[in-house]
């Protein structure tokens, strides 16, 4: 790669990892994540130098989340009141951060892989994509968004979710992608993506779990903006709204209000719920609504993102993952004051003090997840193997009308897909979804307006191969 021609190259580089986020939600053209992996991997190959590869992976990994996830920058402007130019900058600090992981990848692949022999030079490359997707998702606390595999959920790569989950499914397409790289050289390799993608399809022919009932659910999208979500004047209003349609809705065996709906503390307003939950459980109907919880004061003051069990069953779930800058602040001691210049609400939360288990459990067994919660397929299929339903809340409003909450919707999802349990996802403003256990949407509502969806879904019990082994 000579400095003549370096340039040309690292901007293919730039828009082969743009392509990947394509492939994803909400567009789903999943054809370009195994052209995106195939340019990746040839750049690599040509590369000379272990200086070279790693432009290429930096150049590869600012496509990628530049493409897919520079959504950030709508909540900091929209949504935190930041300045345009720091948004931009911290938008693109990102980005570029997160590009690091590809050029860890590119230095990887220069020193230890590239010298290895064709079949075992792709194995090798798919493995080290995954385990560094792996450590993405794990370090300081993990952003664990992007990942290849989701764009197979609309494919017969599908097959394999429940088997060896997402993080599976991104091994074999990359496996299939390298397979069509080399098949020009040896017609042998294209059978690698016929392999992959038919045994996914008979993969999908398997029920891995059983019918247990049906219930009928409602979700309630209340739409309130972020810039009145939590003001005292606004709290009123919000509660009318949930706690009214809640009325209209005791026929359905649950009710689901979104993320933090309840905008003040659960125990503020517990005992005018007292009523409603007294009718509901009369009505043999569990409402869960999505508020903020809090310790005791003698305890001192500990908040955390909470969900509560109301009505025909009690119960209440602290959440576990929290949003970096969102919900808490990393490093807080040093960053606190510069946080300022974002001016988020509630970002002082904490992690719940013990492990959390199922939500309710005695007339519907229900797992509860969080907002971004559903994106740890580990955390999810923890809690999911001793439930029938999932339920997931969130507050998208952050991202406006972006592809954020559509990603966020296709991860949900793949956790159906994982643990063959269907999912009740309930959102402040879209897009709320009723999905089956093979991840199939069985009914939605539209974004941002004030709406009610209520329909079925049949409860699951027994557990997929990936419940047990996870992401082993």
């Amino acid at each position: 790669m000579s400095s003549r021609y370096s340039l040309p190259v690292l901007a293919l580089a730039l828009i082969g990892g743009g392509l990947a986020p394509l492939a994803l939600a909400p567009l789903s053209w999943w054809p370009l994540a195994l052209l995106s992996v195939a340019i990746f991997y040839l750049l690599l190959k040509q590369a000379q130098t272990v200086k070279q590869s790693l432009k290429l992976g930096f150049a590869y990994g600012a496509g990628y989340f530049l493409v897919g996830v520079s959504w950030v920058y709508v909540s900091m402007v929209d949504h935190a009141a930041t300045h345009i130019p720091i948004a931009l900058l911290f938008t693109l600090l990102f980005c570029l951060g997160l590009s690091l992981f590809y050029v860890l990848f590119a230095y990887l692949f220069q020193r230890f892989v590239k010298a290895l022999d064709r079949p075992l030079k792709i194995l090798a490359f798919a493995s080290l994509w995954v385990a560094l997707d792996m450590l993405r998702g794990w370090l300081l606390t993990g952003f664990p968004w992007l990942y290849m595999g989701y764009s197979g959920l609309s494919t017969w790569l599908a097959g394999y979710g429940p088997v060896i989950g997402q993080h599976g499914m991104t091994w074999l397409l990359i496996v299939a992608a390298l397979g069509l790289v080399y098949a020009k050289d040896r017609l042998v390799y294209a059978l690698l993506p016929v392999l992959v993608f038919g045994s996914g399809l008979g993969l999908q022919q398997i029920d891995w779990t059983q019918q247990s009932g049906a219930r009928q659910i409602t979700l309630l999208q209340g739409n309130v903006s972020l810039e009145s979500k939590w003001q005292r004047d606004q709290l009123g209003q919000s509660l009318e709204y949930y706690f009214s349609r809640t009325y209209v809705h005791l026929d359905s065996d649950l009710v689901i209000w979104p993320e933090t709906a309840v905008a003040t503390y659960w125990d503020n307003v517990q005992q005018a719920a007292e009523s409603l939950s007294e009718l509901a459980a009369a009505n043999n109907t569990v409402i869960i609504a999505g508020t903020v919880l809090r310790s005791k004061p003698e305890r001192g003051a500990e908040y955390y993102n909470g969900l509560v069990a109301l009505g025909a069953e009690q119960g209440a779930y602290a959440k576990q993952r929290l949003v970096p800058f969102g919900e808490y602040v990393p490093m807080e001691n040093w960053l606190r004051g510069a946080m300022q210049l974002f001016n988020l609400p509630m970002s002082q939360f904490r992690l719940a003090p013990v492990e959390q288990g199922l939500l309710t459990s005695q007339i519907t067994p229900i797992a509860g997840n969080i907002c971004y919660e559903i994106a740890y397929s580990g955390l999810v299929a923890k809690q999911a193997k001793n439930a029938q339903l999932l339920v997931t809340v969130s507050n998208d409003s952050w991202f406006g009308d972006t592809w954020a909450p559509w990603q966020h919707l296709q991860m949900a999802q793949m956790r159906a897909i994982e643990n063959g349990r269907p999912v009740a996802r309930a959102t402040n403003s879209g897009v709320s979804a009723l999905i089956d256990h093979q991840g199939n949407l069985v009914d939605q509502l539209p974004q941002f307006v004030e709406s009610e969806l209520t329909g079925t879904l049949q409860l699951r019990t027994g557990r997929t191969p990936f419940s047990y082994l996870m992401s082993w």
